[in-house]
């Protein structure tokens, strides 16, 4: 269940981060990131090009135990 997405946010602060993983999904297309932070949450933010328009969407969420 996801707890919060945003849509092209123009800008969003993440504190107290535990680790991160970046990955190329598509090169000069997408690039997928999580974030796992110190109280359980886990966050997702995705980057991409649609119609040659840079686009974001990033989902949070807590983790269950």
């Amino acid at each position: 269940m996801t707890d919060k997405e945003l849509y092209n946010p123009d800008e969003f602060l993440l504190d107290n981060i535990k680790s991160y993983h970046y990955e190329i999904m598509d090169e000069g297309e997408h690039v997928w990131m999580a974030f796992y932070f110190n109280d359980g949450r886990t966050g997702h933010l995705n980057i991409f090009t649609n119609d040659g328009k840079i686009n974001t969407r990033y989902e949070e969420w807590v983790d269950d135990p």
